[in-house]
């Protein structure tokens, strides 16, 4: 019997991104498109097939454990997603341009400048970073002209910093909190109770630490190996929106949504054949494809790794929220994008929208003891 470990994991995942630049050198060496697709798609559906045939479809192998388990599914299904926006939503005359060197930074991070050619900046007035722009860029993450002045291998330092001091929040949060909290489940509580709403309050704090911890200080270190500027995964703090598709697109995991919104505006419309770009209906339609996705990734990584279905919890969830980010994004068309309400308003609505529906993303995670396994780890 295998054990399989993140290293196995890390060698097997690194053999599909061999196979990915393959792919390109084949394609770049005969000038032919046709020949990146089909090879493309064969990457893609092995990528996501690797999971399923450790779990399922091979006998002598045997996860460490669920973290390991979960860790298998999710990269599964991203490589399969970024092997298809590769292949499908660049250019020919950009992907004939392709390294190898290129592939490995963006599988291993999330560059600012993927493929395209960096443009080039206005030169503007040298600003010496001071103590302040550290902080800033550190906590809040600010954009602005000081920011710029912050060399990659800076940035990526303070986005581990970042990923670590999340580490400390998501302990200290976890070593508070009772096990009996982080097992409620909403059938065991009341809709309008206070206390469950700030119990699914504190699980949204802790899957927002959880994932920024992950993905801040992998992203870091690899930016930092290679010496390129990344983006932010969380640019906007994610408790304080306005609207949910001011949540979904800037505020919340924007490596998924980048994926996402790339496939179902640029991939989509080349695979059906369907380019009216001005089409509003077209446009939103994209837009609920991209949270059908997201369910379905959701659902793949839990029904993969934890060996049981959520019951389409996840994919319900990604439902409601695009169609109600489509009803916002028809209102403001209709309004001609002026805000429909308050900040203040655009904030309660939001957070009630996310949780009259959080029992369906939290729920299935509460049931197989997630939360409470995560305290005995890090807690």
């Amino acid at each position: 019997m295998i054990i399989i470990t993140f290293l196995h994991l890390y060698i097997i995942y690194a053999f599909i991104i061999c196979f990915v630049c393959l792919t390109i050198y084949f394609a770049q060496y005969f000038h032919s498109e046709k020949i990146l697709h089909t090879l493309g798609l064969i990457c893609a559906s092995g990528a996501l097939y690797i999971p399923i045939f450790l779990k399922y479809h091979c006998s002598k192998t045997e996860f460490a454990d669920a973290l390991v388990s979960i860790f298998s599914a999710v990269t599964g299904f991203l490589f399969a997603l970024k092997i298809i926006e590769l292949i499908f939503t660049y250019p020919w005359s950009i992907q004939q341009q392709i390294t190898f060197k290129q592939i490995l930074i963006d599988f291993s991070t999330f560059p600012k400048y993927k493929y395209e050619s960096k443009p080039n900046s206005i030169k503007i007035k040298s600003i010496q970073p001071t103590l302040l722009t550290y902080f800033n860029y550190l906590i809040f993450d600010d954009d602005n002209e000081e920011q710029q002045q912050l060399s990659a291998r800076e940035e990526n330092f303070l986005i581990i910093l970042r990923g670590l001091s999340q580490m400390i929040c998501l302990r200290i949060l976890l070593h508070f909190t009772p096990y009996s909290i982080l097992r409620l489940h909403s059938r065991n509580s009341h809709f309008f109770s206070l206390i469950h709403f700030f119990i699914y309050a504190l699980y949204g704090f802790i899957f927002y630490f959880a994932l920024g911890m992950v993905i801040n200080l992998v992203f870091g270190i690899m930016g930092f190996f290679w010496n390129v500027h990344i983006r932010s995964i969380y640019p906007g703090y994610p408790f304080l929106p306005v609207g949910l598709h001011d949540f979904w697109s800037r505020r919340w995991n924007i490596y998924i949504k980048t994926i996402l919104h790339r496939i179902a505006f640029l991939a989509l419309p080349k695979l059906t054949g369907l380019k009216d770009k001005s089409s509003q209906g077209r446009i939103i339609s994209a837009g609920v494809f991209a949270f059908f996705v997201s369910g379905l990734l959701h659902e793949f990584m839990y029904t993969v790794s934890m060996d049981r279905w959520s019951g389409g919890k996840y994919m319900l969830f990604f439902l409601i929220h695009g169609i109600l980010v489509g009803i916002e994004l028809i209102l403001q068309g209709l309004f001609k994008r002026k805000p429909l309400f308050s900040k203040f308003i655009g904030w309660m609505y939001t957070i009630f929208a996310l949780y009259a529906t959080s029992h369906l993303f939290c729920d299935p995670w509460i049931e197989v003891d997630c939360f409470a396994t995560l305290k005995t780890y890090l807690g």
